[in-house]
């Protein structure tokens, strides 16, 4: 009259290999967004660098009599600015105060 109630037996094989996917498919997911991420942290700190290479420009053309940086008369050695993505490089041109920001789409930023 009366059944006994099956007492559960632990996971089958289809419900852990159910659950590794979905791990697994979400860490797919996050390994991908993480770069991306880390990809445009690293264009916002070359944005950062060029902002206050201008910056420095411009100063430096305020306390200078309208005379840019390594203009004829004026000795500057200002270091290099170092950019996080790879193949960026910039040329400046002291006579007007233009810096050129150059780089290259392989290098991942």
């Amino acid at each position: 009259m009366f059944q006994r109630l099956r007492e559960p037996r632990g996971v089958t094989l289809v419900e852990l290999m159910v659950v590794v996917a979905i791990i697994a498919i979400i860490a797919a997911i996050a390994i991908t967004l993480y770069q991306n991420v880390q990809q445009k942290a690293k264009l916002a700190a070359d944005q950062g660098v060029i902002a206050a290479m201008r910056s420095a420009i411009a100063i430096y053309y305020g306390q200078h009599n309208g005379n840019f940086p390594g203009s004829p008369g004026k000795y500057v050695t200002p270091s290099p600015p170092v950019f996080q993505c790879a193949g960026f490089d910039y040329t400046y041109d002291s006579t007007t105060g233009l810096i050129t920001v150059s780089g290259n789409t392989a290098s991942g930023c």
